[in-house]
């Protein structure tokens, strides 16, 4: 698309959402690419020689507080592989969705020895001398290897911006937001164990869509009313902040996290292949860029980890995984249409503060399916021994020549079947089915026993080819695809002083938006929830 119709679109949304800035107190802003003009979406922007901030949405949206324009403050912003910028909140239009561009970084390749190809176990265990060639493998295992130098083990806590919700039909379904405070003991405890949160405060947005149907748990039972395609994901008793801070592979990096990541110390380098690409940098510090690649007969990973290379924190980790079975057996991992096969995929990104890193933010994704209740179906089924005969119930008027043809029903007794001689209808929604009666016919076993003596799965009734007056099949499920969302954007962190009481905790095991205890601390106005734009031209990336 060229410059114009960029143009266009940054046009459609913003102006759609000037209207809902005004009900705020809230200065708003989008973040665009200077040359491309698409929007840059997880940006870090700062109130400057403050300890707050946000991160920018899929569409490259955020908004302060108006209380930092009146402080005169300045917001310093900045992302991956683009120019830092910084802007003084006062220039900015209090009424209007401020459009900022940030400028694509020109990297500096430094001359060194680099080689995407794998080495022997022998060569990397004599790896000492720096004139040999660097490999990805080894960019990426000295990175695992420093976490406990790179990351806080002490305990901290992090108050944050937390969401969920579901994009269906280009748009924004079922937001939920949350301003919360991670207590976090440190890398060496188990997070999901050890670690607690305290609600500040959550809402259930109700500007965008509701859909009651894909709020459901998730359900891998018989109706299976609600699952991931070739993929299984605990529900944690509708919990999808825990689901989120399990997805972060950083954090988790010593015990499992998600397939086929698994335990990252010990299983992501031999999981995966790599391959180095051009040096990037965030807020100056440059890092080495690994494509991380994966493909076998049901599955294809693509992703990437951004490593820094004075001292091998990982700063960032993308990673998705793909169905490779849709379509053609094999897909190429350049194919503009691997986002149709999405399954899942997960983004943390960490940020150094006083020589450790800490988390910036978490974003997981994953496609799920919905099957929705059939709208024709069977109310009941009786055997009338006194008549000898079956009588079936639907819930709405059949199409009367589609249900009175017999060979439309299988009727089994103890799995030997049942001739249907006639079909009768006794009313609009109700039919009777006769069986031939002859000697040596099932239905006569049937209907000389007592019904107390006639077992419920002994009896069975298959119908096919049955419709409504509208056109619609008996016991039809229609299913339909929605991406799930949950996103944590760390606002402020701090060591831990003090732990709350154990009863302020949110429930790990029950939904963060049903019944949970709301603590709001005295400096609760210092964060926000950063909204998304209500419009359906965000990029859902």
């Amino acid at each position: 698309m060229g410059r114009f119709g960029h143009n266009i679109i940054a046009f459609f949304f913003l102006a759609f959402a000037t209207v809902h800035s005004q009900e705020n107190q809230f200065v708003s802003g989008v973040l665009l690419d200077s040359e491309t003009l698409e929007p840059i979406s997880f940006a870090s922007i700062r109130v400057k020689n403050r300890a707050v901030g946000v991160i920018s949405n899929n569409d490259g949206s955020f908004r302060v507080p108006l209380k930092f324009r009146e402080l005169n403050d300045t917001l310093h912003i900045s992302s991956m592989g683009y120019d830092s910028k910084e802007i003084v909140i006062s220039s900015l239009r209090p009424k209007d969705i401020n459009q900022l561009y940030l400028n694509p970084m020109l990297v500096q390749l430094e001359e060194v020895t680099l080689s995407a190809s794998k080495k022997s176990r022998r060569d990397r265990n004599a790896g000492n001398d720096k004139d040999k060639p660097v490999t990805a493998e080894d960019i990426i295992a000295k990175a695992i290897e420093k976490i406990p130098l790179n990351y806080p083990f002490n305990p901290q806590s992090y108050v944050g911006y937390y969401r969920d919700y579901q994009w269906k039909s280009g748009g924004y379904t079922n937001l939920n937001e949350a301003i919360v405070e991670v207590f976090d003991k440190g890398f060496g405890t188990l997070d999901y164990e050890e670690s607690n949160t305290r609600i500040y405060e959550y809402s259930r947005n109700t500007n965008f869509p509701i859909d009651s149907l894909s709020e459901r748990l998730y359900d891998y039972g018989e109706y299976k009313t609600k699952t991931i395609p070739r993929a299984y994901l605990n529900s944690y008793g509708g919990n999808e902040f825990v689901i989120l801070r399990i997805m972060d592979a950083i954090r988790n990096y010593n015990t499992f996290s998600y397939s086929y990541v698994d335990h990252l110390d010990t299983d992501f380098v031999k999981n995966h292949d790599f391959t180095i690409e051009d040096d990037t940098s965030l807020d100056g510090l440059p890092l080495y860029v690994i494509d991380i690649y994966k493909h076998n007969r049901r599955i294809m990973v693509r992703g990437k980890i951004y490593i820094s290379k004075d001292n091998f924190e990982i700063v960032k980790l993308e990673y998705a995984t793909y169905d490779a079975l849709l379509g053609t057996r094999k897909i190429s991992k350049t194919s503009r249409r691997i986002e149709d096969r999405l399954l899942y995929r997960t983004v943390v990104e960490y940020k150094k503060e006083d020589h450790k890193m800490f988390p910036s933010y978490i974003s997981f994704s994953n496609k799920f399916e919905v099957k929705v209740p059939p709208v024709f179906t069977v109310k009941d089924v009786l055997i009338d021994f006194e008549n000898q005969r079956f009588e079936i119930a639907f819930n709405r008027v059949p199409l009367h020549f589609k249900v009175l043809k017999d060979k439309n029903y299988n009727i089994s007794y103890k799995g030997k079947g049942i001739d249907v001689e006639k079909v009768v209808l006794a009313d609009s929604v109700t039919v009777q089915l006769y069986p031939k009666m002859n000697l040596g016919d099932q239905a006569l076993e049937i209907f000389y026993k007592e019904p107390g003596e006639i077992a419920k799965d002994d009896f069975r009734i298959v119908m096919d080819n049955i419709i409504d007056m509208d056109g619609n099949k008996l016991d039809y499920s229609e299913t339909y695809s929605l991406m799930q969302f949950r996103e944590f954007f760390v606002q402020q962190r701090k060591p831990v002083v003090q732990y709350p009481d154990k009863h302020l905790y949110m429930d790990k095991n029950w939904p963060i938006f049903q019944d949970q205890p709301i603590v709001k601390p005295d400096n609760y106005s210092d964060f926000w929830m950063n909204t998304p734009l209500r419009n359906e031209g965000a990029i859902i990336k």
